[in-house]
């Protein structure tokens, strides 16, 4: 089974498995934060939801492509991550709260640049 999820992976991203499939994802993330948190300083609830809600798919979206086999240290983390994301947006959505969207950022800012700085060989999705 490991083999044909690494060749569904491969082909599905033309290539070996690496952080380079997430951090695209990450920066739309942000750019969804980013236009909740004007939507509610606008006052204007149905872009908020719509932003929300679009981060929401988007953390399902790059949750199924993590390696969570046993063994693998990254994809599980990752998940961590995601599922504290998801509660910070619910947050943001059920307070209207600025400062969850900031927290949102700010997390997914540091988790582009952490991730970054490692070399891909040491950081396989």
């Amino acid at each position: 089974m490991d083999a044909i999820n690494i060749t569904y992976r491969a082909a599905m991203f033309d290539g070996p498995p690496g952080i380079h499939w997430l951090r695209p994802g990450w920066r739309a993330l942000r750019q969804y934060g980013r236009r909740a948190r004007l939507a509610i300083e606008e006052a204007d609830q149905p872009t908020k939801a719509l932003m929300i809600a679009r981060a929401d798919e988007l953390l399902t979206l790059l949750s199924g492509v993590l390696d969570t086999q046993e063994g693998s240290t990254l994809g599980p983390a990752l998940m961590t991550i995601y599922a504290a994301l998801r509660f910070t947006l619910l947050r943001a959505n059920a307070e209207n709260s600025l400062e969850a969207l900031r927290d949102f950022d700010a997390a997914l800012s540091l988790l582009d640049t952490e991730m970054t700085n490692q070399p891909e060989s040491v950081v396989a999705a």
